[in-house]
């Protein structure tokens, strides 16, 4: 499976992270271990960072999880090794001080929806294929899965998992489980208009905003909030800032340097 990292000509400061594979583009040990390894190698400079499989055009998706053939007869030890490796990929993934886009395309299951959910926002088609149907293959979720419950709340999470129902991209988005679900046609201008609003931004700016919302997270609202004032207040020492105020001030486009 190929997983290459790539920033974009015409700005610098969006990349692309693609995996590409097999035709469900399943992940094995040796694929999350070249992920993870890719996401910790974004350059510091890069703000928007689009997480996409074989899904160009709508077609095909994220991935539909692990290979069960490979993993129905490990042992409890090797079982733990993988996850936690499927662990640290994400935690990677959700560490980034970029924003991140997430494109499911036709599908992202089990380990596809858990990146997937770790992600900033999530792009996918009306139709796709998306949940986390552990359930059905004698495994319980857990992990990133339980991201699930700040995204749709408990009760709609609990369905979702005792159920191992998998729900189309339009029900997706109407419980906020992704950003949008649209048809194939209209699947990579979605995608370009949501990254080029994104890439508009200051990327210093998007940058602290992320460890803001890191705070959040990790520290509890309250604190968070504490911590958040310092970053607001840091805002101020920068050149973007002062950039952005002055272009609204004057009606005109911000020209921004990242810095």
């Amino acid at each position: 499976m190929a997983v290459t990292l790539t920033q974009r000509d015409n700005h610098e400061h969006v990349a692309t992270l693609r995996i590409d594979g097999s035709e469900l583009n399943l992940f094995g040990t040796d694929t999350i271990a070249t992920i993870r390894e890719k996401i910790e190698a974004v350059p510091v400079n890069v703000s928007v960072l689009v997480i996409r499989g074989t899904d160009d055009d709508g077609k095909g998706g994220l991935t539909a999880g692990i290979p069960l053939d490979k993993v129905k007869d490990l042992s409890t030890t090797e079982a733990r090794q993988m996850l936690m490796g499927l662990h640290r990929m994400i935690d990677a993934v959700r560490n980034l001080d970029a924003v991140t886009v997430c494109c499911c395309g036709e599908y992202a299951l089990g380990a596809g929806l858990e990146l997937a959910m770790s992600c900033d926002f999530r792009v996918a088609t009306a139709e796709a294929k998306l949940g986390l149907p552990e359930i059905n293959i004698g495994l319980v979720t857990g992990i990133q899965g339980n991201l699930l419950v700040r995204l749709v709340g408990l009760q709609k999470a609990k369905e979702l998992v005792y159920t191992g129902k998998v729900i189309s991209g339009t029900e997706a988005e109407n419980i906020g489980l992704i950003n949008v679900a649209v048809s194939p046609g209209n699947y990579e201008a979605s995608i370009d208009a949501l990254v080029g609003r994104l890439a508009e931004k200051s990327p210093l700016i998007i940058q602290m905003q992320t460890r803001v919302f890191r705070g959040l997270r990790s520290n509890g609202i309250e604190s968070g909030i504490d911590a958040s004032l310092e970053t607001i207040a840091a805002c101020f020492d920068t050149h973007d800032q002062t950039e952005a105020m002055d272009a609204f001030l004057e009606s005109r486009d911000p020209s921004f340097v990242g810095q």
